[in-house]
């Protein structure tokens, strides 16, 4: 009778201390998915901090009005528009 009792005990202990092993890998595992997504979360929140302060800059229409002319070479009418081309130093020389 004892040794069946003990016998029970055992193999109950052994499957808890299964099972406690597979919770700590489990936690192990949802520990670092937790820090992944942190990461992620930071990187998201500083990403909307630079939108939303893009928002801010192009909400005013001289801002918006300055990027657009320097993104797509727009002129109003009447405007002359010039390019400057910055000279182009040669680091060859000529051996003529």
């Amino acid at each position: 009778m004892k040794l069946a009792l003990a016998m029970v005990l055992f193999i109950v202990l052994v499957f808890v201390g299964v099972r406690v092993f597979e919770f700590i890998g489990q936690e192990h595992s949802l520990s670092e998915n937790l820090s992944d997504i942190q990461t992620r979360l930071v990187a998201a929140q500083a990403q909307e901090a630079d939108l939303q302060a893009e928002t801010q800059y192009l909400s005013n229409p001289v801002n918006l009005e300055k990027e657009f002319r320097a993104s797509f070479n727009y002129k109003k009418p009447g405007e002359t528009m010039i390019i400057l081309v910055p000279n182009q130093s040669s680091s060859a020389t000529s051996t003529l």
